[in-house]
C-alpha cells in the first residue's frame, strides 16, 4: 500500500476488511453523504491499482468495496503495524498518509483534531509534525486520543502541505 499513501491513510482510518466463509476477501469503506468526496478519491486510488471497485448505497451511506486476496493481505498487514508502515514512508508519503487519515478521522473547527485509538501512531504523527515545525498536542478523549493543532502558524503549514479535502475547506483569515 506504499504506492498510494493517501489510500492507506483513509482505509486505516475508516476501512474494514473481512474474509468470509465463502472464501471472499473483501476490503471496503463506508461514508455518509457529506463525506462522499473521500470515496471519490478512494475509488480513484483503488482503480489505479487495477482493482474492480463496487460502489453503491448501503444503509444510508455509500460504500466502495473490492474483492481481492492480495489487497486484503496488504490492508491486513498495514493494520497490524501501521506505525512501522508510517515510519517507513518518505516525507511526502507521510504527508499523503496524514491527508488520507485526516479525511477519515479528522475534524475541522477553529482547530484541527485527528482522532484515533492508536496512541503509538498518533505519537509518530506528532513526532513528524514536530520535524516540520507544526506544534501539536495529544489529548485523551475517553477511550480514544486526538492530536490537536490550533496555533495559526501550524494550521497554515498543514493547509499548504496536506492534500486533505477537509483541510482544504478550512478558511483562515490573514
Amino acid at each position: 500500500m506504499k504506492e498510494i499513501p493517501y489510500l492507506a491513510g483513509v482505509l486505516y482510518g475508516d476501512g474494514t476488511c473481512h474474509h468470509g466463509k465463502n472464501r471472499a476477501y473483501a476490503v471496503w469503506i463506508d461514508q455518509v453523504d457529506r463525506n462522499k468526496f473521500v470515496l471519490d478519491r478512494v475509488v480513484d486510488g483503488l482503480e489505479s491499482l487495477g482493482l474492480n471497485v463496487h460502489y453503491y448505497a448501503h444503509q444510508n451511506k455509500f460504500r466502495a468495496l473490492v474483492y481481492s486476496k492480495d489487497f486484503y493481505n496488504k490492508f491486513s498487514s498495514l493494520r497490524k503495524d501501521v506505525v512501522k508502515f508510517f515510519k517507513s514512508l518518505t516525507v511526502n508519503q507521510k504527508l499523503e498518509f496524514i491527508s488520507g487519515f485526516f479525511d477519515a478521522e479528522g475534524t475541522v473547527t477553529d482547530r484541527l483534531v485527528l482522532y484515533n485509538g492508536n496512541l503509538k501512531l498518533l505519537k509518530s504523527i506528532k513526532g513528524f509534525f514536530d520535524s516540520i515545525d507544526v506544534i501539536s498536542y495529544i489529548y485523551r478523549y475517553g477511550k480514544i486520543y486526538g492530536i490537536q493543532i490550533y496555533r495559526k502558524k501550524s494550521l497554515m503549514i498543514l493547509k499548504k502541505k496536506l492534500n486533505s479535502e477537509k483541510i482544504n475547506k478550512l478558511i483562515l483569515s490573514g
